[in-house]
């Protein structure tokens, strides 16, 4: 009898050692769990870091690249300039002397009288535009406007028409005018839509809609860029540029 009210007497005991046991382990996991979701936040904050810095890097690999690019685009322009004084040169040494070398008796003829020039004549054409190629290279913009529109005004369908019309655009838009640029640019896309200067008319376009406020006008030439020329190095470009359009 007594060691059955002795035992009746210690189940609560027992009972409420087990209860303290199931809360010192849930107590446990709550602390584990805790635990781990501070570590995963601590996680996903490196990663979005992370993230945030190869993006920077991205971006600014992208304007390195612009920036280099068009410093290439440059020195082609020079590196063709000095070609071609090099050419004109070569082409001048390259005349016979004819009668300016003295005679075998020692005698040197005198120089034939000046021709009177000819007003209606026209000037050569590779001079004529290489003299308005080297005003854009040296920055004398409205000089190499003129010079390239008096080119296609005489030689409308030379091989080098759509360059000149080109160049006529590069020369506004150097000027930050950029409505005039436009228009020149559209003329290349309209007269010589499958010529060597149209994807750079096309990506030029979009910059000029872009400063002048029309992104969607600038997205949809650059996209027509993309899908007309995918291999040119300015379709590599206009991708960058869709990507930086709100």
């Amino acid at each position: 009898m007594k060691k059955t009210t002795l035992l009746i007497l210690c189940l609560p005991l027992l009972a409420g050692c087990g209860v303290k046991r199931e809360y010192v382990r849930m107590r446990d996991q709550l602390d584990y769990l805790e635990t781990s979701q501070k570590k995963m936040e601590a996680q996903m904050t490196l990663m979005d870091s992370l993230l945030r810095a190869q993006t920077d890097i991205t971006y600014q690999l992208n304007a390195e690249m612009r920036t280099r690019w068009g410093s290439l685009n440059e020195r082609m322009m020079s590196m063709d300039q000095q070609y071609e004084d090099q050419r004109s040169r070569t082409m001048v040494q390259a005349l016979p002397l004819g009668s300016s070398q003295p005679d075998s008796r020692g005698i040197t003829p005198p120089a034939p009288p000046d021709k009177p020039k000819d007003n209606g004549s026209k000037p050569d054409p590779k001079q004529l535009y290489d003299t308005a190629y080297l005003d854009i290279t040296r920055g004398n913009y409205d000089l190499a406007i003129a010079g390239f529109r008096e080119f296609l005004k005489l030689y409308p369908s030379s091989s080098l028409a759509d360059n000149s019309q080109y160049w006529i655009g590069e020369g506004y838009y150097a000027q930050k005018k950029y409505q005039e640029a436009l228009a020149e640019f559209e003329k290349v896309l309209a007269q010589y839509p499958n010529q060597d200067k149209a994807a750079a008319a096309y990506y030029k376009s979009g910059l000029c809609y872009k400063e002048l406020g029309r992104a969607m006008e600038a997205r949809k030439s650059w996209q027509t860029l993309i899908n007309k020329f995918p291999r040119s190095p300015e379709a590599g470009l206009a991708q960058d540029r869709i990507k930086e359009l709100p």
